[in-house]
């Protein structure tokens, strides 16, 4: 089962699911059939995209799906499976957690967690734009968070997750 990966969501773009498993640029695709493509650098498999993902499950949201629900990754591997691909493990983490900075509480992406770009962090504070929150006067600033969350909890994590 693959631990490690992002997924991103483009409901505008014939509803295409991108599954990240390494943040290298593909190069090369291999269609499996019109819904199914493995993406490759050189040799090495660095994702998948299901096409027209709405067929299964639909999303309203576009972008990365920061911490999956069990059901999604559910959904997801029945795809994979049917084409005999490795499949994801349910995310008990999101890689984004509250830590403190100067006194203030902040997010925090981990090393290792899939950004908004597609990029792997190398472990930094997040801004307004990275966590796809608009509508605030600057999406460059940092995230600041009210002293009522603890220090490093997931700050994707609810109960239902």
């Amino acid at each position: 089962m693959i631990t490690n990966y992002g997924i991103y969501n483009n409901h505008e773009l014939d509803n295409t699911l991108l599954i990240r498993l390494s943040d290298k640029e593909f190069n090369r695709v291999n269609s499996l059939s019109n819904e199914m493509d493995v993406l490759y650098f050189n040799d090495e498999v660095v994702g998948y995209r299901i096409h027209n993902f709405v067929r299964y499950a639909k999303i309203k949201y576009s972008g990365i799906i920061f911490l999956p629900a069990d059901l999604l990754i559910d959904v997801i591997n029945s795809v994979l499976a049917k084409y005999n691909l490795e499949t994801l493990s349910y995310k008990k983490s999101s890689g984004y957690v509250t830590k403190k900075n100067n006194g203030l509480l902040m997010v925090y992406s981990l090393p290792g967690t899939y950004l908004r770009d597609g990029t792997l962090s190398k472990g930094r504070y997040c801004t307004y734009h990275d966590l796809y929150i608009k509508n605030v006067e600057d999406e460059n600033a940092l995230i600041e968070i009210e002293e009522t969350l603890q220090e490093n909890i997931d700050f994707f994590k609810t109960e239902a997750n």
